[in-house]
């Protein structure tokens, strides 16, 4: 049955409409005046042991953690500690803020850790954090600390006893479990009673198993603080007054003051376990070696030369400090002097999706459209990041003046794009080597990519394998075959042609590679449908080019992963004429076929909860004639999920473009990255007349792969209202 055949499952809700001045709130779970969903820490120890997990919470992350490249062999590793300005600042907001001067990170290719940490009791990552983590294959780590007076009496009730440590811990384990994050980093740093401390010394084996049986991959690690007696030293080093706790979970972050024959010391406490010490570097300086800042990498230097691992605390740093007009230029400093000291590595999972959107934007972007005029913050909305930067061409002579680099002017989906640029001559290639992976392939790969061109250039992109030197080439354009005489697959796609490395338009471009052409026809109709969730046909595409192909097995060596992504750019002719170009990239899928499957698969149970009627906000210059609506989406949906597009239809006011619209208009407002969104202070028609008014609230699910199911046919709720 075609999809524009099969109705939408629509629900209706009827509400009488009564003004009040103030929303809901419904125990902390949205800001007071806007109506936001916010996420918050657990500030009592009654807090943690009465939490129960609530159903289709906000603040449950989305994103699977992917898997990554991992070493050949053992290596040390490097953790972020997060701290900044006492935590839950902008990043509280689960469905982000109208701004883009917020504090982000996006270079996960150096992390194994990411720690979350904020002066609270137990502190639960925002699901931004964890969800761009998890996209980047980078492990989330909550936060356990006691601190001063009300730390030591937490303390003294939470170890007062083997059945109280274990409520704590029983609790932590399914805290981490329901908000999917992986970890804990346990900071005491009050002193310990005696008759405390072996219930103490009990807690973090028992947390550190329970962990690992409900959550495999999860890490618990101790800070160096309390010793062995109940005192708080700090050691700054593994030793006998420390170890107890080492030999118990998965790692020590060791304190930041100290020197170099510490080091060497826990070297040899450490044993075979040296990569499980985290040295404590703290980038603002506070009696750190080095000093911090800008000279972290000198800290850095001391703790490889150990072959130690390293934890990196507070580097918001670069946002707190220094001119935040300047963030992304100090922020891209600031790594590149730690560059030598970090490997680096990139995800090994499919499906594989990246939209180089680094969860913020000064519009936001829908299939080359911009759909959003306004600026924006939201981590969530962080996808896959590149591993490699521009160190790659500074290495390069002659490289043709080869830059990379994230841009918010434009972007296909999001909030940018990856722009690629330089000049070069005719009969050039530049490359530019953008992920690496490692990618299994054991069954064929369905592939797309999105490019806009500058005048003169042409851009493709390319994988390269293992057990071979050659590149495959994801073409530009087809070959002599037409796309009747191609094989049909089982998924209903054509086969994409493997191209004749003779061809004219191949000459110069690699000596060694193998090329395929992009689907064309109705492959190329069908796989545009399910990217745009529509017919595709006259949709606008802002200059945009997507390509897609679907390679079989065989057309990969046998026993290989795709261990790069990139993109090769070169000259349309062959005239010699010297050009400036660019080249946008806006996405990249790499998928099974299979993943086409849950394409059509609509959200189910939809219900419309927390509704409440109030006067517009002072924002709105069209006020008069209007009621704002607080309301909260709540869904099902049965596969993985990218995100989820909200839309209506029966207002006259488009909320994030702030133009008049028709009623029988589709109007995009917002993106979910929880199966529950919050409508705040949606501007809607009152209802002088008397007769009810219907609006449709519609929820447009995207696959794991990035496909969109048919917005026709998405499952809606009507709320008549009068």
């Amino acid at each position: 049955m075609a999809a524009d055949d099969v109705k939408a499952m629509i629900t209706e809700f009827n509400t009488k409409v009564q003004v009040a001045e103030k929303p809901l709130q419904l125990d902390g779970k949205y800001e007071p005046i806007t109506s936001e969903p916010i996420c918050r820490p657990l500030r009592t120890l009654d807090e943690v042991l009465s939490w129960e997990p609530e159903e289709k919470a906000f603040n449950v992350p989305i994103a699977q953690l992917a898997s990554r490249a991992e070493p050949t062999k053992p290596r040390p590793r490097t953790l972020i500690c997060h701290d900044m300005m006492g935590g839950y600042i902008d990043d509280r907001f689960v469905q982000g803020v109208p701004k883009t001067e917020s504090y982000r990170f996006y270079h996960w290719q150096y992390l194994d850790m990411f720690v979350y940490f904020s002066h609270h009791f137990v502190t639960i990552p925002p699901p931004g954090w964890t969800n761009a983590a998890h996209k980047n294959g980078v492990p989330m780590l909550g936060t356990v600390i006691t601190e001063w007076t009300d730390g030591s009496e937490r303390c003294q009730e939470a170890f007062s006893s083997e059945a109280s440590y274990k409520a704590l811990a029983d609790k932590l384990v399914a805290i981490a479990q329901f908000y999917k994050f992986d970890g804990w980093l346990i900071n005491i740093e009050n002193q310990i009673l005696p008759q405390h401390m072996p219930q103490l010394v009990a807690f973090i084996p028992y947390l550190t198993a329970e962990m690992h049986k409900h959550l495999p991959q999860s890490k618990v690690i101790w800070y160096d603080s309390v010793i062995t007696d109940g005192s708080l030293k700090w050691q700054d080093m593994l030793n006998e007054h420390n170890k107890v706790f080492f030999d118990a979970c998965d790692g020590i972050f060791l304190n930041y003051t100290w020197n170099a024959s510490k080091l060497a010391s826990s070297v040899t406490a450490a044993g075979a376990r040296q990569y499980d010490v985290y040295v404590g570097v703290d980038v603002f300086g506070r009696n750190c070696f080095g000093g911090g800042g800008y000279n972290t990498n000198k800290a850095m230097s001391v703790i490889r030369q150990n072959q130690l691992s390293a934890a990196i605390f507070a580097p918001g740093w670069v946002f707190e400090r220094q001119r935040v007009e300047d963030f992304i230029a100090n922020q891209n400093k600031f790594w590149s002097l730690l560059d030598e000291f970090l490997p680096t590595h990139g995800v090994a999972s499919l499906p594989f999706f990246t939209n180089f959107c680094q969860g913020f934007g000064e519009m936001g972007f829908r299939n080359g459209q911009a759909v959003m005029s306004k600026s924006w913050c939201n981590l969530s909305a962080q996808h896959t990041q590149p591993t490699y930067d521009n160190h790659q061409f500074d290495r390069i002579q002659n490289s043709g003046g080869q830059r990379m680099a994230h841009s918010t002017e434009d972007g296909y989906s999001g909030g940018g794009s990856l722009l690629l640029s330089g000049n070069m001559n005719g009969g050039t290639v530049h490359t530019f080597r953008i992920f690496e992976t490692s990618l299994t392939v054991s069954h064929p790969l369905l592939i797309s990519y999105s490019v806009k061109l500058s005048q003169g250039v042409e851009a493709c992109l390319y994988l390269k394998v293992s057990n071979t030197t050659d590149k495959i080439l994801l073409w530009v354009t087809g070959g002599s075959s037409k796309e009747d005489r191609l094989p049909v697959t089982a998924y209903g796609l054509h086969e994409s042609e493997s191209l004749d490395p003779r061809l004219p338009q191949l000459a110069g471009i690699t000596d060694q590679c193998q090329s395929f052409a992009p689907l064309a026809g109705t492959s190329h109709s069908a796989m545009q449908d399910a990217a745009l969730g529509m017919n595709g046909v006259g949709i606008p595409n802002g200059g945009w080019k997507t390509r897609h192909f679907l390679l079989k097995e065989s057309s990969f060596p046998s026993d290989c992963k795709v261990t790069e992504i990139g993109v090769m750019c070169f000259h349309k002719t062959s005239d010699g004429s010297k050009i400036s170009y660019s080249v946008r990239v806006g996405e990249i899928k790499i998928c099974h076929p299979l993943a086409l499957r849950d394409q059509t698969t609509q959200v189910t149970n939809l219900e419309c909860v927390d509704l409440s009627w109030h006067p517009p906000l002072p924002i709105f210059s069209k006020g008069d004639a209007h009621l704002s609506l607080c309301a909260t989406l709540k869904w099902e949906y049965a596969p993985g999920a990218l995100h989820y597009d909200i839309y209506c239809q029966g207002v006259n006011r488009d909320p994030n473009q702030s133009r008049d619209v028709k009623f029988t208009d589709t109007i995009f407002i917002g993106r979910a990255h929880a199966i529950s969104f919050r409508i705040c202070h949606l501007l809607v028609a009152k209802t002088n007349d008397g007769n009810p008014r219907a609006l449709d609230l519609i929820v447009q699910p995207s696959t794991a792969a990035g496909f969109l199911a048919p917005l026709a046919t998405a499952t809606r709720i009507k709320v008549l209202y009068s």
